[in-house]
Order: structure tokens, then sequence, then C-alpha cells
């Protein structure tokens, strides 16, 4: 262990030649029993693969050949085998059989599989990818029959790397061949790498000289090691020191950048950099002459505080003073330039206490921003503009960001909504659909949409807008996109107007408007019904009176009956036809009023039931009630049995003889419920839509051609909705119809 490098190194080399030495007689040994014990065998040097045997024929044994195999040509097929994988030839995969099998010197399992196979040999050839040196030791050839033969090789490789293990060591490898269809094929191959060759006492030497070559060469890599590390030892020193000297010649070269870099950016900034001390200028930049005008020389000679204009000065000198005493004052100060030739620019000035050559000063900034001041009192006196504007138009005025979001509101808008100027912090940031009815907020979310992206064709809209006290009111709404400076939506500008007074007048008018046709339509009705149908009666009656009265000698008893009888009949009828016109012209003119009062509805309706089924009787109608006995009610006695003499009144006009009526009336909660069901004609759906309209005439002759005014279905109407209820009808062509109204 205390012997020196270079002993080690010498003792080494005698190792390598003592084994040297050995191996020589090692192969010599080989040889004498290759040649006793197995004729054939030769030497073959082909590409990496060499041989100390006798020639081999280059021609004989190929991989094709189908011949029966003697062992000159296995042995060429062995040797082709051996150069192929010794150059990593790919190509060598194709001589495996596909019913294949195989053992690795490495592996511990035999391979079945000729793909996985070839996926070894493949993984060989890319761990180890330059030709290899196959130094061939013994070969023995075996043919068992004319299709099998076996081959057995000895052999030493050398990688390409020094000194490897495996060229100090021999290999085994045995391939059996197999004659196939087209060719000779490789069945089985199993290759081994031993630590020895033979049993142990068989060529000792060879032991003893791996176990002393091992032995020196652990003690030589033990020493190496030690070696190494006082090396490594020295040579970290070594390089910390080169690295410490390194550092502090980098730190002169990047102090000497530092300085380089400084004066190049004073000299060539945009703005005056300058250091103050007592009053004067210590250090000045070109830029300096250039924003006030003066030379170098120049302005070395005046005081700082003179280039400040008078009205600025004191605080300049206030602010100067307490940065130099360590108080805290503003970093920043903008003041009015006084130029050498008596111009004023306005200057930024931003300041810092320094350490001047060990007494204290101020580094000082300075930039030009009259442009900007400029324009931000253009902007101001604007803004100024626009503030007046706003604050005398009448109309709210606000803006929201793409996402609906309130970011600016006018105080007419906010006092609009109902709040105090005061919460006008607490409106910015609100969805402006805080402020829309739900029923109009999807609609305007949908213009909202199109206006971004310029679909809207106009921008005028009426919305139901809501007050903070939760009331509604009606707003109309102009808006339009405001664009950023690349032309792309930002926001959007709105302008509204509390539209209520004029909506309200509006839908007055309308209402106006309806209830003047319906009052036009009602005269024009009125008019037409005086015009015809009762126009009509009279002139029977003229012609009837007529007839009694030039022609009354010669008329038989039984005509001047039927005249007489004709003339009583149009009396009543056109009676009638007058007590409608006066009912429902007093409806209509406000005159009929409803005279509210308890009564039982039975006992009421009674006289009313009697007179409509004596009516119905009489055409052979059968009529049936359905009125509970203690139903009461509260309501006009005189409009109740008017309603129900019309309904069944034009149940018996429109029923055949045969068919039935039935009045029912239900009190429901706190209204009642009054029905006549008959199985009349029924009505049309076309009749039905303008049954109750005063502007359509839907007057129908009955079953027995009985005349009719169109008054009586309108009168129930009128008379129904006195009493706060609904009047309407269910009828079916053929099957009938139901009249039903409602009493509260």
């Amino acid at each position: 262990m205390n012997k020196t490098k270079e002993a080690l190194s010498q003792e080494l080399a005698a190792l390598k030649q003592d084994y040297a030495r050995l191996k020589s007689l090692y192969e010599k040994e080989i040889n004498a029993r290759s040649h006793n014990g197995n004729a054939g065998t030769n030497t073959e040097s082909a590409g990496n693969v060499s041989s100390s045997h006798t020639e081999l024929s280059e021609n004989s044994g190929q991989s094709g050949d189908l011949r029966m195999p003697d062992g000159q040509s296995v042995q060429q097929l062995f040797h082709n085998y051996l150069k192929m994988y010794a150059s990593r030839d790919d190509t060598l995969t194709n001589l495996f059989s596909d019913d294949f099998s195989g053992f690795t010197g490495g592996g511990d399992f035999l391979v079945k599989d000729k793909k996985e196979w070839v996926a070894i040999t493949r993984q060989d050839f890319a761990q180890v990818k330059a030709p290899l040196h196959i130094e061939l030791k013994d070969l023995s050839v075996q043919s068992l029959s004319d299709t099998i033969a076996v081959t057995t090789g000895f052999f030493t490789i050398h990688l390409p790397f020094k000194d490897h293990i495996l060229s100090r060591e021999t290999a085994r490898l045995v391939l059996i061949f197999r004659k196939e269809a087209e060719a000779w094929k490789i069945s089985h191959s199993s290759i081994s790498i031993p630590y020895y060759l033979v049993r142990e006492g068989e060529v000792y030497p060879l032991k003893e000289l791996v176990e002393r070559n091992k032995a020196l060469e652990e003690t030589v890599e033990e020493r190496t090691i030690q070696l190494s590390e006082a090396n490594d030892k020295l040579k970290k020193a070594n390089e910390e020191l080169a690295k410490e000297i390194a550092g502090h010649m980098e730190a002169e070269r990047e102090l000497r950048k530092s300085e380089q870099k400084y004066r190049l950016l004073v000299e060539s900034a945009n703005e005056a950099i300058v250091v103050i001390q007592h009053g004067m200028l210590r250090l000045v930049n070109p830029m300096t002459f250039t924003m006030t005008g003066y030379t170098q020389e120049e302005i070395e000679k005046i005081p700082f505080i003179e280039l400040i204009h008078p009205e600025e000065r004191e605080q300049h000198a206030q602010n100067h003073r307490n940065r130099l005493r360590g108080e805290t004052v503003p970093s920043h100060f903008v003041f009015r330039l006084l130029k050498k030739d008596g111009s004023i620019r306005w200057i930024y000035l931003n300041a810092v206490l320094i350490d001047w050559e060990g007494v204290p000063a101020t580094l000082n900034f300075l930039t030009d921003v009259t442009e900007n001041k400029m324009a931000q009192e253009a902007l101001e006196q604007s803004n100024r503009k626009l503030e007046a504007v706003i604050a005398a138009t009448p109309d709210g005025i606000g803006i929201i960001s793409l996402d609906g979001k309130m970011q600016f509101m006018s105080d007419k808008l906010i006092l609009m909504y109902g709040y105090s100027i005061e919460e006008k912090d607490e409106l910015i940031g609100r969805y402006a659909f805080d402020f829309i009815d739900p029923s109009d907020q999807d609609r305007l979310a949908d213009n909202m949409r199109k206006l971004i992206a310029g679909q809207s064709d106009y921008n005028i809209r009426e919305y139901l807008a809501v007050r903070k006290d939760n009331s509604r009111f009606y707003i109309e709404l102009n808006y339009t996109v405001l664009s950023d400076s690349n032309g792309n939506p930002a926001s959007i500008l709105f302008v509204e107007r509390d539209y209520t007074v004029r909506k309200r007048a509006q839908e007055d008018t309308i209402k106006m408007n309806l209830e003047l046709a319906e009052l036009i339509a009602t005269k024009d009705k009125f008019f037409s019904i005086i015009a015809h149908d009762l126009k009509s009666p009279f002139q029977g009656l003229m012609g009837c009176s007529n007839i009694l009265a030039t022609e009354y000698d010669t008329l038989s008893e039984e005509e001047k009956i039927s005249f007489i009888g004709s003339i009583e009949e149009l009396s009543r009828s056109s009676y009638k036809l007058l007590e409608n016109l006066l009912d429902w012209s007093r409806l209509q003119t406000g005159q009929m009023t409803v005279n509210f009062e308890d009564f039982n509805l039975l006992v009421e309706l009674y006289p009313t039931i009697s007179l409509v089924k004596q009516t119905a009787r009489n055409k052979n109608i059968d009529f049936n009630y359905i009125i509970d006995k203690s139903v009461f009610i509260k309501a006009d006695r005189n409009m109740l049995s008017a309603i129900i003499r019309n309904l069944v009144a034009n149940s018996i006009k429109f029923t055949k003889p045969g068919g039935s009526i039935t009045l029912e009336a239900r009190k429901l909660d706190d209204f009642l419920e009054v029905s006549v069901t008959d199985t009349g004609v029924g009505i049309e759906q076309d009749v039905l839509n303008n049954l109750f309209k005063i502007d359509k005439s839907v007057s129908r002759k009955g079953t027995a051609n009985e005349e009719g005014t169109g008054l009586g279905l309108l009168l129930c109407k009128e008379m129904v909705e006195k009493h706060g209820g609904r009047i309407r009808v269910e009828s079916k062509v053929g099957h009938g119809s139901t009249f039903s109204f409602t009493i509260h």
C-alpha cells in the first residue's frame, strides 16, 4: 500500500507481459486440441473475423445452399454468421427461422419467439454500433441429418473500447441450422461468456494471472483515488483563487463599463440632468443647454433659483432646504423655467438627495412638459365645457362598459332614478339592467349586442325603467358606441329622457281614440236600429191600419181580427225594441245606475222563470232550472232579471221545438255564476268572434223566423260588467250553446 504510482505502473506492465505469455501458451494448447479432435477446421480472415485454423472456402456452404451439409459448408454458414454479427449487419435477422429459440449469455430464460430475438439482436447492435473484431478460437461441426446441423464455436470478442473485459475472456456460441423450403435457417442460438474456459486445474496459470491482475488493479485504483482526491483539492483551491482574481478583474471591467454607460446615458439623455450644490449647478449634461438656452460657461455662473419663475421660487427653495435637512418632501415639482431668451417652458423636476464629493447635494432630472401642460389645460377647458353642457341638458347622460356596467352617470340621470347625488359612487359599477324592468331587460341586452356588432338600424328605444323606490316610469333611450384608439368598441354612451308624461298622453290618446271609435260605432248602431229595425214595424203598423181605415167595410171579421192581431204584435215588438234602446242608451250615457240589494236568488227570479218557461212551452221547448233556494246575493234586481230574460229568450229563439233549455245558478267563493244552456242550432265561429261588439251586426232570425234587434246580448254584457263580472259563450254548430256570466 506504500508503493508509489510509478512502481505500481511498472508492476502492472510486468503482469501484462506474463499475461501475454500465458495467453500464447493457452492458444497453442487450444490449437493442439483442435487439430487432434476436429478435422476440417481452418484459419480465415474476413473483415473483422479472424481464425488461427485452416483456410475456408468463400463459396462453399452459403446460407442459400440446400445440398446435404458437410463439415466445410456448415463451417462456412457459421463463419458467415460471425462476419455479419461483427459488421453489425441488420440483415443478420433474416437468417433466423420463424420457429426459433435462443439463450443469451447474460440472460436467465429461453427466448422462444423470433421477433423477441430480433429485438434483442437489434438492441445489441444499438448499444455498440461500431464494427467488432471477433477472434475465432475453436470450431466444432456436427451434421445430425440431411436437414439439421450443429456448430459450436469458441472465440474472443474485441469491442471498440480500450482494454474491455470481453477481450480477455472466451465466449461460446452454439448454432443449430435447419434446412427449410427457401434456405438454411438458424432454428436455435445459444451464446455464453464464462469467466473461465475450463474446469479449475486446467490451464491454471490463466486463473492465477487474472487474480494477480485483479489485485494489482484494485491497489492501483485505490492509490489513484487518493492521488485524485489530493489533486482535486489542489485544483479546487487553484480554481477558487483563479475565480477570485477573475472576479476582481471582472469588477474592474464592470466598473469601467458602468462609468462608460453612465457617461453615455447622461450625455445622450432626452432630459436635463443636473447636480445642485449650494444653489449652483455643479454638473450638467448637454440637454441642459438646449432646455435653458445657456452655454456651459454661462450656466455654471447662474444660481439655479434664477432659472425658476418668481412666483414659484419660494416653493422650490423651501423644498430644497427641507430635502437637504433630510425631511420628507415631494419628490417632484412642476414649475415654469425662464429661458435665456425670456420665453417660458413648463418643466417637471424630480430630485433626490445625494452625497457629492463629501457634501450634500441634489441630483435633479428635468423634463420639458410644456406641450403636455398645454394639452392638459385644453382638455380641462374642454371638460369644463362638456360639464356645462351636461349640467344644462334636461336629459340624463351615462356611459356603460361593454359588459353592461355603469361607468358614468350625470347628476340629472341620478336624480331621474330617485337617487341623491351623494349616492353616485354606489351607483357606478352596477349593471345597467338593474335600472330596467325585467320585462325589458332581454330586449335591452339584444339591442346592445346589435349596437356593438354594428347591426342596429336605429338607436332610439323605449324601455320601462325602475326608480329607487321600485316605481316604474318610461324612458326614451338614445345610445351610440364609443371606440378606442384602434377603432374597436370600448363603451356605450347613452342619453335618456323621462318619457312617462308623453307615454301616458299617448296611451290616453289611444284610449280616447278607441272610446271615440266605440262611441261612433254605438251611434252608427243606434241610428241603424232606428232607421231599420224601428222603421220596419212602423211600416207594418201603417200598412195594417191603412187597410183597416180604407177597406174596413169590405173586410170579413176574420180579416179584421187578423189585421188587428198584427197591429198588436207589431206594437209589442216595437215597444220591446224601444225599451231596449232606452235601456241601452241610459247605460251608455251613465243614466242607468246599479242599485245593489241583498235578496234570495230563487225567490227574486221565480216570476221571471215562470214567464220564460211559458214562452218556451209555447214553442214546445222543455225548460229546466237548477237554483239552490238558500243562495243569497247582492245585485240589482231589475238588471239581473233583464239579463236572464234576454239570455233565455235568445236560447228559445235558436232552439227548435222538442229541444231543451237549462238555467243554472251556483255560488262559488265570493261570486255567483249563472249559465243558460240550450240544445239549439249553435253559433258559427265568425259570429262568435263578433257577438258582443257594437260595430258588428250579428242579428239573425230564429228557428221560427223570429226577428231580433241585436241589442239583447249587448245589454246583457253592459249589465254584467256593471256588476263587475264577465260574460262568455261556448257553442258548437248543431250541438247548442252555453251563455255564462258572473256577478261579484
